[in-house]
């Protein structure tokens, strides 16, 4: 099989790019012909104004969003065209180009992006869902995305536009949900629900993780009050630990902020951006992992790569997280915005005997092991693949019989013959 990804890179690395890669290395590895063409939100520093605004429009419908994805097909020739991220460069418009190709589409909805302009259903430090499924005029009034009147516009145009003429309707052959929690907003979203299916990440095996730990506590992600980090720092302050010690790994628009506010804190380490194998090490080397966030997270994999080494997991009781997490086996729950609560989880996690916190920490990596191992989750993906593939409003290429791909030209020829 022949697979295009699709991507537009933030900034900053993350976890949806970490994604992309290990599902490319996940096909190849089974046989499979991967090309990514991608696009770098980068290239929009430093840019002019003329630039910027053209930027905004294309947000809504990119020419060369259109073209690039034209061409790509075209030349490589895709059986699947499996998308991750088009926004803000590359556009909605990509699937018009694979529909012309009459190319199946998978897109994977790594946030909300698609029914909320700050793609976090979060406002004011407070879940908020007043967008979803309505045409955005919530969005508008309180500037959600970086508090701009013109590129919240920008976005609410994007969704406005795409659900009236049917893009996510009509273009896209399956959907791919991080977790039943967000396959439900989805569908209020206003997606057809035969077409979401629940996809988790997953992370490959690790072998690191089984000394003995630091007495450490660690956060890694945005520096950003929508991630909570101000919660966890407030709490931190309040707490009589003096053994251990909070470190956070990652770069964001509070940092400087937060760092020079609790710079007298000797028990803080921030590392700022670090290589994913520093992240990895430094997992493996402390006790619990804690997620503060204030926003809805989808599936955030830094989640699944602390049980990949190990490492329990502390995180807010809404969204995905109680499906996720079994309390007092892999990790906590506490209640979401609150200092006082996550301090007291912080004071519980911290008294527990190593006996126990050993076996959670098994427990962590069994279920990562199990659930979320690359083997599952590559029958997962390939039976979505062939759901796209067989819709009846696909007509299917030539297949090819070379490669290691005859198996994919039958499946191809019985969805050509597939009754609806």
């Amino acid at each position: 099989m022949r697979v295009l990804q699709v991507f537009n890179r933030y900034r900053q690395r993350g976890g949806e790019e970490t994604v992309v890669a290990l599902e490319a290395e996940l096909l190849r590895q089974n046989g499979h012909h991967v090309e990514c063409l991608s696009a770098s939100t980068s290239t929009l520093d430093h840019a002019s104004a003329l630039h910027l605004l053209a930027a905004g429009l294309g947000t809504v419908w990119s020419v060369n969003g259109y073209s690039e994805v034209w061409e790509a097909v075209q030349r490589f020739s895709p059986d699947v065209l499996h998308v991750h991220n088009t926004f803000p460069l590359l556009s909605p418009s990509i699937y018009w180009a694979a529909s012309r190709a009459k190319i199946p589409v998978v897109c994977t909805l790594h946030n909300f992006r698609l029914t909320c302009a700050n793609a976090c259903l979060v406002r004011d430090g407070k879940t908020c869902s007043l967008c979803v499924g309505s045409f955005g005029w919530a969005a508008l009034r309180h500037r959600c995305f970086r508090s701009s009147v013109s590129q919240t516009s920008a976005i609410v145009a994007m969704n406005a536009f795409h659900r009236w003429v049917g893009t996510y309707q009509q273009k896209v052959q399956a959907f791919i949900a991080l977790s039943l929690f967000s396959h439900n907003i989805f569908i209020q979203a206003g997606l057809p629900p035969e077409r979401v299916w629940v996809k988790p990440n997953f992370v490959p095996e690790q072998n690191i993780g089984e000394a003995d730990r630091s007495p450490d506590m660690l956060y890694v992600g945005e520096i950003s009050r929508m991630k909570g980090v101000h919660i966890l720092l407030n709490a931190w302050q309040t707490m009589a630990l003096p053994t251990y010690r909070l470190t956070l790994i990652g770069e964001g628009p509070d940092r400087r902020e937060l760092q020079e506010k609790y710079a007298a804190m000797k028990n803080i380490i921030w590392l700022g951006q670090v290589a994913h194998g520093q992240v990895l090490e430094t997992m493996a080397a402390s006790r619990w992992l804690v997620l503060p966030s204030l926003c809805f997270e989808n599936f955030p994999m830094v989640l699944l790569e602390a049980w990949s080494v190990g490492t329990p997991v502390i995180a807010p009781n809404h969204g995905a997280f109680p499906d996720i997490i079994s309390v007092g086996e892999n990790g906590f729950l506490f209640t979401p915005g609150d200092p006082h609560a996550l301090r007291e989880a912080l004071r519980n996690v911290a008294s527990i005997d190593s006996r126990t916190w050993k076996g959670m920490s098994s427990w962590a990596r069994r279920k990562c092991r199990s659930t979320y191992a690359a083997k599952e989750n590559y029958r997962q993906l390939i039976s979505i693949y062939r759901k796209a593939m067989a819709r009846q409003d696909y007509f299917p290429r030539q297949a090819p019989e070379s490669h290691s791909e005859r198996n994919d030209s039958m499946l191809k020829i019985e969805a050509g013959n597939a009754k609806p």
